[in-house]
């Protein structure tokens, strides 16, 4: 049988939607919630919850209140019953993602890419070396590649976060020991165009995302990783990552 993901995009509701998705939360869903200063994360974390609920019970033919959900050793949510069907969530700005699989570890995430103004300020605690040369030498317009320097590194932090995610082990200070081809991201980037569409479910890209490291022990963890470029709303970037089942 085939690998399967299912991927979803999910629009953040305004206060009516997210009061219809809060009766879907569990009481310690709704503490948390409610624990959130800004409205805005608030509606961010209802919705994507909501979704996350509804999916994981239609995959499982079950109810969504019924679904429980606990936190494994390193604090990453998986499903109580022990089950494996493995998920990941994100949410920026507007929109939140998940993704799940009953066949390997996923991970996702979403940016804004204006989220960070000054990328150069991150850039030491997030990519390889060869990376920020690459950054710093990187001019709009190569190889018909309109993508900028901030929107770029958007991009590859993503990829970056959505591996550690799969993994899942807390490892994200390793992120500069993962090294991503700069102008092959670019290139995947351009090519998935404005192939975004709310209207339809997204499908897994064939266009894999090459990267490689140095470090012994994280290519060891990281082995059989997949990642790829998702097409995203304006103005934002998303990434998909999996990871064999270990």
């Amino acid at each position: 049988m085939p690998m399967r993901i299912a991927v979803q995009f999910i629009r953040v509701a305004d206060a009516l939607g997210v009061r219809g998705g809060v009766t879907r939360l569990s009481a310690s869903e709704r503490s948390r919630m409610a624990s959130l200063a800004r409205e805005d994360d608030r509606a961010r974390f209802a919705s994507v919850r909501a979704a996350l609920r509804e999916r994981l019970a239609a995959e499982l033919g079950t109810a969504p209140e019924e679904v429980v959900f606990e936190a494994d050793a390193y604090g990453r949510p998986r499903l109580a019953d022990g089950g494996t069907l493995d998920f990941n969530v994100s949410h920026a700005g507007r929109w939140g993602l998940l993704a799940y699989s009953r066949d390997v570890r996923v991970g996702i995430d979403i940016e804004r890419l204006d989220a960070v103004a000054e990328p150069s300020e991150l850039w030491d605690l997030c990519l390889h070396v060869d990376e920020r040369r690459a950054l710093l030498r990187w001019l709009p317009g190569t190889n018909r590649q309109d993508i900028g320097r901030q929107a770029l590194f958007h991009r590859l932090w993503c990829l970056k976060e959505a591996a550690f995610k799969s993994l899942g082990t807390g490892l994200q200070g390793s992120l500069p020991a993962l090294c991503l081809d700069v102008a092959a991201v670019a290139r995947v980037v351009h090519d998935a165009g404005q192939a975004f569409d709310p209207a339809r479910v997204p499908k897994v890209p064939s266009a894999a995302v090459a990267w490689r490291t140095g470090d012994t022990g994280l290519a060891q963890a990281l082995g059989g990783l997949e990642l790829r470029v998702l097409p995203a709303p304006p103005g934002y970037g998303a990434a998909l990552a999996w990871l064999p089942r270990g």
